[in-house]
């Protein structure tokens, strides 16, 4: 319903929820089982009697007049002497939840508000340490030390244009007069890429058993879901109606299983819309026009495709009863096993546009799901009313459905208008774990099609590939760092993912998802992290996960404890303060990431 869109737009986003699954030693799995722990120096301290406790039984006790080293060689199995906080508990969740301000001997490890300074520096630059925009300009303390600029300043050089303005329409915000020319910049005529979003507001509607929520106007809240008496738990069987009275456009959202021969959304349009007779749109009255698109990708990555189509009925209908009559000729049930469905009573017309889509859900676990949604207006209304032709689209484009696990939020993404191209950097957190052996070909196949998507596009943009591996910590590898070519992007999840080069011995099989992109961002927007490597100040962040199981952070901490609930809402924190996140589906829907 509301497409991604680079510029004077309104975003949402829907992030899918991604689903459980364990590890199964027959499912390809890589653990090993095996934990191997190494030095710097490569020694194997995976033995823990190998440690630095005297051997009583030693044959040959140590001569106490001797010198420690004089009296037998050194053993090269064993490791140096461990540091005295390796049993380390310290937790910067904890410290920052209890005192954001927190200023303690390890302030300089501890980031509160996630703006890429410690709390000591932030101390040092008289910054906010519960704020990472302590002067509210829209620039992080971080940015602004980046820049040059006064972070406890929204407008550093007093020219009435803020900071962050400036640097969006590429001025000096250390200059007045950035063109030199006696013009003070907030005197200069401006023009904005993208204000607050203006575009109508939606209401979000739920289905556990259809497992869909629909993003609908207010003119649609009479949306009702019908209770069918012949659904079973495990059938997929699930239905809405629902219609906006004041321009006679009404629609329907029908979750069932595929039929047989149904394994593309291509095939389950052919069978509503036969290419010669028959077929349940025919049902309804005599085809005068129509077409059926290909397939393909939803904004949550399932297969899909479109009708429209022009119908004329052999007598005078309202468009409630055209619905009602597509609705039951499509569904597996017939009215008699339905309770609340709306009253169909209308004007009447005899010609009318039909739109239809169907999403394919692909599941292996959870079993294959068809969403079909049906627009329907009286064509009169459809040919001499915009808005009708918008709400037709609106409601059959596939952009208003989605899983009812899924999330939404709304941002506005300013672009500077006229000079150079908007800069996005994606950064792929793919999940390198055993049992998405059978995911992997999905993973590329949908990279390749997002790559295809962005190129035609006027984006600057980057990409950067990471496992979710716990060790490698989020951070891009050098080479390649950040790339903008398809071999490499692909390469990358070949080499770095796939393949998990550099990985550790057991941390690689978990799905630290969270974690490392966390970790990611935070070390490649600081000062440690080499300027090749480092997320670009001026480029919108967007993360993408992809992964078959919820993150390893969740697992180890469930939900329902305190602390689970305190990681999530740390995680929800970090991610909506420093990116836009993203979530693909894997197997089934059980839980989120």
């Amino acid at each position: 319903m509301l497409k991604i869109t680079m510029g004077r737009a309104l975003l949402v986003l829907v992030a899918t929820a991604l689903a459980a699954c364990g590890n199964d030693d027959n499912n390809g799995s890589k653990d090993t089982g095996v934990v191997v722990i190494t030095d710097d120096m490569g020694s194997d301290v995976s033995d823990p009697t190998d440690a630095d406790v005297p051997d009583m039984t030693d044959p040959d006790p140590v001569d106490m007049n001797r010198p420690p080293d004089m009296n037998r060689p050194p053993d090269m199995n064993r490791p140096p002497d461990m540091p005295v906080d390796m049993a380390d508990t310290f937790d910067k969740l904890q410290i920052c939840l209890a005192d954001c301000n927190y200023m303690g001997p390890r302030a300089d490890e501890v980031d509160c508000d996630y703006d890429g300074l410690s709390n000591t520096e932030e101390l040092t630059l008289g910054t906010d340490t519960c704020d990472n925009d302590t002067d509210g300009d829209k620039l992080t303390d971080l940015r602004e030390l980046q820049e040059g600029t006064d972070a406890l300043n929204p407008d550093s050089d007093g020219d009435g244009l803020g900071d962050a303005d400036e640097l969006f329409f590429n001025l000096d915000p250390n200059n007045p007069s950035s063109l030199n020319d006696g013009i003070l910049d907030g005197d200069r005529w401006i023009v904005r890429a993208c204000d607050d979003p203006q575009s109508e507001p939606v209401d979000y509607y739920f289905s556990a058993k259809g497992d869909w929520q629909v993003a609908l106007p207010p003119a649609f809240a009479n949306y009702s879901e019908l209770t069918i008496a012949t659904a079973m738990p495990m059938d997929k069987l699930a239905s809405a109606v629902f219609d906006d009275t004041a321009n006679e456009v009404t629609g329907f959202v029908l979750s069932t299983q595929p039929a047989a021969g149904q394994t593309t959304a291509v095939d389950v349009l052919l069978d509503y819309v036969p290419a010669t007779a028959g077929g349940p749109l025919r049902q309804v009255g005599a085809l005068q026009q129509g077409s059926n698109g290909g397939d393909f990708f939803t904004h949550d990555f399932h297969t899909a495709s479109i009708g429209r189509y022009l119908v004329r009925t052999s007598q005078a209908r309202s468009a409630r009863q055209v619905r009602d009559q597509l609705l039951f000729a499509i569904a597996p049930f017939a009215a008699a096993d339905v309770t609340g469905l709306p009253n169909s009573a209308g004007a009447t017309y005899t010609d009318f546009r039909i739109f239809i889509s169907a999403t394919y859900r692909e599941s292996s676990r959870q079993g294959n799901r068809l969403i079909t949604s049906v627009a329907i207006a009286p064509a009169e209304k459809y040919d001499t009313r915009e808005k009708v032709q918008f709400r037709m689209d609106d409601l059959t484009n596939t952009t208003n459905v989605s899983s009812a696990g899924d999330l939404n939020q709304t941002n506005c993404m300013q672009f500077r208008a006229g000079e150079g191209n908007p800069e996005a950097d994606f950064y792929w957190v793919l999940d390198q774990s055993g049992s998405m052996t059978d995911d992997f070909n999905r993973v590329k196949q949908v990279a390749n099609t997002f790559f295809a998507e962005l190129n035609n596009t006027a984006l600057d943009y980057r990409l950067g590939v990471v496992p979710m591996d716990k060790l490698i910590a989020g951070r891009v590898r050098v080479p390649p760092g950040w790339h903008t070519d398809v071999t490499t992007f692909i390469g990358e999840i070949d080499n770095f993912v796939i393949n998990c080069q550099g990985c550790g011995s057991t941390s690689g099989y978990a799905e630290w998802g969270l974690l490392a992109g966390k970790e990611g961002i935070e070390w490649m927007r600081s000062s440690s992290a080499p300027q090749n490597v480092r997320i670009r100040a001026s480029a919108q962040l967007i993360t993408i996960f992809m992964s078959d199981e919820e993150a390893q952070s969740i697992q180890d901490s469930p939900l329902s404890s305190t602390t689970g609930q305190q990681k999530l809402a740390d995680f929800k924190t970090f991610y909506q303060a420093n990116s836009i996140a993203f979530s693909i589906v894997g197997d089934g829907s059980g839980c989120g990431l």
